[in-house]
C-alpha cells in the first residue's frame, strides 16, 4: 500500500505529460475534438433553449419566434457574401507570407464589407415590413423587424468566426456564438420569466437580439486581443477586388449547400401532409448530427492547409490532407453508428409515429458516410484556391437534389426525399474527389490515406 502511494503521483504526472505531448504532436486532431465538443454542447444548449422558449411562449407565439429567427439564420448564411470562408483561407496565407498589412486590412475591410451588406439587406427588409404593414399591424411584423436588426451583428460574428478559425484561434471564435449566445438567451428568458415580462415572440426576439450583441462583443474582444499579441503592427492594405474574386464563388457554393440540405423538407410541403414532414424532419436532423465531425475537422485543418498552400509546401499539404480525411471518416463512422443505434428510442421520444422514419436514417447515413470518406472536401478545395470547382460541385448537387426530390417524392414520399438527398450528397462528394485528382493529383478517398506500414521498420 505504501509503494502504491509512492508511485501514484509519478504515474499521474507521467500520464499528464503523455497527454500534453500528444496535444503538441497532434494539435489539429485535439483541436478538432475541442470543436466537436463545443458543437455538441451547442446542440444540447439549443435543444434546451427551444424547449424552454416553447413552454414559456406557447405554441402560437413560439411559431412566430421560430419564423423570425429562421430568417436570421437563412439570410445570415447569405449576406456575408462568402467572406466567412474567404477570411478563413486568406488570413493564414497573409500571415504565413508575413504580409501583416494585408492581414490587418482583411480584418477591418472584410468585416466592413459583410456588415455593410447585412445592413443594406436589413434596411430593405424593414422597409418592406413598413410598406406592407402600413395600414395594419400583423403579428409577425415586429418579430421580423427585430430579426432584421439582429442581422448585421450576426453576420459580423460569422465573418470574424472564419478569420479566427483560419488562424487557429478556434475557441475564441466559436465559443461566443455557439455557447455564450444560447446561454445568454436562456439566462435572459429566466430573468424575463421571474420579472413577469410578456411571453411573446416580440419579447423573445428582443432577448435574442441582446444575446447576439453579447456574443459579438465577447468574440470581438477576444480576437482583437489575439491580433494585438500575434500580428505585428502594419499599415492596413485592402484588396477588395481580389477578395470578391474569392468570396463570390464561395457564396454560390454556400447557397447551393443550403439548397441541397433543405430541398427535401421544402419540397415535401408540396406533396405530403404536415405530420409526415415533421416525422421526416426529426429523422433527418438527428442523422445530420454526424456532420458536426466534418465541421470540427475542417475547422482544425483549414488554416494549416491554406498556409501550406501559400508557402508552396507540397509535402505539408499532402500530410495535412491525409490527416484531415482520416480524422473525418473514422470519428464520423463511429458517431453515425452511435446515432443509428440510438435512433429508434430517440425518435420514440418525439412522440407517436416518429419511429416510422427510423429506416430513413440509414439512407441518409449512407450519404453522410460517403461524404465523410472524402474528408472535408469542399473546404480543402477552397483552402487550396479551387473555390470555383467547389462551387460547381455544390451547385450540381443542389440542382440534382431539387430534381430528384421533385421526381421521387410523388412516387415514394418521404423515402424518396431521403434517397434524393443522400444521392445529391454522394454526387457532390464524388465530384469533389474527381476535382482534387485533376487539379492537385491528390486522392481524397479514405482508403488511399490510411497510414502504411514501412516494410523496413
Amino acid at each position: 500500500m505504501i509503494e502504491a502511494k509512492t508511485h501514484a503521483p509519478g504515474a499521474l504526472r507521467l500520464a499528464l505529460e503523455n497527454i500534453w505531448a500528444s496535444r503538441q504532436r497532434h494539435a489539429e486532431s485535439w483541436n478538432a475534438i475541442g470543436v466537436f465538443a463545443v458543437r455538441a454542447g451547442s446542440a444540447a444548449l439549443l435543444f434546451l433553449t427551444q424547449i424552454v422558449l416553447a413552454r414559456w411562449m406557447g405554441a402560437a407565439e413560439y411559431g412566430l419566434f421560430v419564423t423570425a429567427w429562421t430568417c436570421v439564420l437563412v439570410l445570415g448564411g447569405i449576406v456575408h457574401i462568402g467572406f466567412n470562408v474567404a477570411m478563413m483561407r486568406l488570413a493564414p496565407q497573409y500571415y504565413a507570407n508575413k504580409d501583416y498589412g494585408a492581414f490587418r486590412g482583411l480584418w477591418a475591410g472584410g468585416r466592413r464589407v459583410a456588415t455593410t451588406s447585412a445592413t443594406v439587406v436589413a434596411l430593405l427588409g424593414l422597409a418592406a415590413i413598413w410598406i406592407v404593414e402600413m395600414e395594419g399591424s400583423a403579428a409577425l411584423a415586429l418579430p421580423l423587424a427585430l430579426a432584421f436588426l439582429c442581422l448585421p451583428l450576426y453576420t459580423r460574428t460569422d465573418v470574424q468566426d472564419g478569420l479566427g478559425r483560419g488562424q487557429g484561434w478556434t475557441m475564441d471564435s466559436i465559443v461566443p456564438p455557439f455557447i455564450v449566445r444560447p446561454l445568454a438567451l436562456l439566462a435572459m428568458v429566466a430573468v424575463a420569466f421571474v420579472a413577469g415580462s410578456p411571453a411573446t415572440a416580440v419579447t423573445g426576439m428582443m432577448l435574442a437580439f441582446f444575446s447576439v450583441v453579447a456574443a459579438n462583443v465577447m468574440q470581438t474582444v477576444l480576437l482583437k486581443r489575439r491580433i494585438r499579441e500575434s500580428v505585428p503592427e502594419a499599415t492596413p492594405t485592402y484588396d477588395y477586388a481580389g477578395w470578391f474574386k474569392i468570396s463570390l464563388p464561395l457564396l454560390a457554393g454556400g447557397i447551393s449547400e443550403i439548397i441541397t440540405l433543405n430541398a427535401d423538407v421544402l419540397l415535401l410541403n408540396l406533396y405530403r401532409p404536415p405530420e409526415e414532414i415533421g416525422i421526416y424532419y426529426a429523422a433527418a436532423k438527428t442523422t445530420a448530427l454526424a456532420l458536426f465531425v466534418l465541421y470540427a475537422v475542417g475547422t482544425a485543418y483549414a488554416g494549416r492547409i491554406a498556409a501550406a498552400s501559400a508557402l508552396g509546401n507540397r509535402a505539408e499539404i499532402e500530410t495535412l490532407v491525409g490527416q484531415a480525411v482520416r480524422w473525418t471518416f473514422i470519428p464520423s463512422a463511429a458517431v453515425t453508428l452511435a446515432i443509428l443505434a440510438a435512433g429508434y428510442p430517440v425518435l420514440a421520444s418525439f412522440g407517436d409515429g416518429f419511429t416510422d422514419a427510423y429506416p430513413l436514417m440509414f439512407i441518409l447515413a449512407a450519404g453522410i458516410l460517403t461524404k465523410a470518406s472524402m474528408g472535408p472536401s469542399e473546404l480543402i478545395l477552397n483552402m487550396l484556391g479551387h473555390q470555383r470547382a467547389s462551387a460547381l460541385s455544390m451547385a450540381t448537387a443542389a440542382v440534382l437534389s431539387v430534381a430528384l426530390n421533385l421526381l421521387l417524392i410523388p412516387i415514394w414520399g418521404v423515402t424518396g426525399a431521403a434517397i434524393a438527398t443522400a444521392t445529391a450528397i454522394v454526387s457532390m462528394s464524388v465530384i469533389n474527389w474527381a476535382a482534387m485528382r485533376r487539379l492537385e493529383g491528390l486522392n481524397l478517398f479514405v482508403l488511399a490515406n490510411l497510414p502504411r506500414r514501412n516494410p523496413k521498420a
